[in-house]
């Protein structure tokens, strides 16, 4: 039936290199293939993130210490903000001095919580 068959010594070499090489080399390229991690789920934070302040900039009209700035924008009329203990002031607020305010809103109006120097009249900022 099945007769034997022979093989020189070249020929087994080459068949037991080929069948090494197929041994060696991954059943197919998914399984060579590693799949990336994926990245951990953040966790929500204990405490809640500080809203961030609104920006008004323009000139100061009119300023009481303690109690209001006013600032007129560009293109507005003048607006009122008020001052209270944690209004933190970087600018000398003065008539006809650009001021860059920021502020958040309240029932009673805006409240100023820092005031900082405005851009300069000659500076163009790049």
């Amino acid at each position: 039936m099945l007769e034997a068959v022979a093989f020189s010594a070249s020929a087994r070499a080459a068949c037991l290199a080929f069948a090494a090489l197929l041994l060696a080399a991954p059943a197919s390229e998914a399984a060579k293939k590693k799949r990336p991690t994926p990245t951990p789920t953040p966790a929500p934070t204990a405490t809640p993130t500080p809203v961030p302040f609104l920006r008004a900039a323009g000139a100061c009209l009119r300023y009481e210490p303690g109690a209001y700035v006013v600032l007129s924008e560009v293109g507005q009329g003048g607006r009122v903000f008020r001052l209270d203990a944690a209004t933190e002031i970087t600018a000398a607020p003065r008539r006809g001095v650009r001021l860059r305010i920021l502020y958040e809103d309240s029932p009673d109006g805006p409240i100023a919580r820092k005031i900082m120097p405005g851009p300069e009249e000659g500076r163009r900022g790049n």
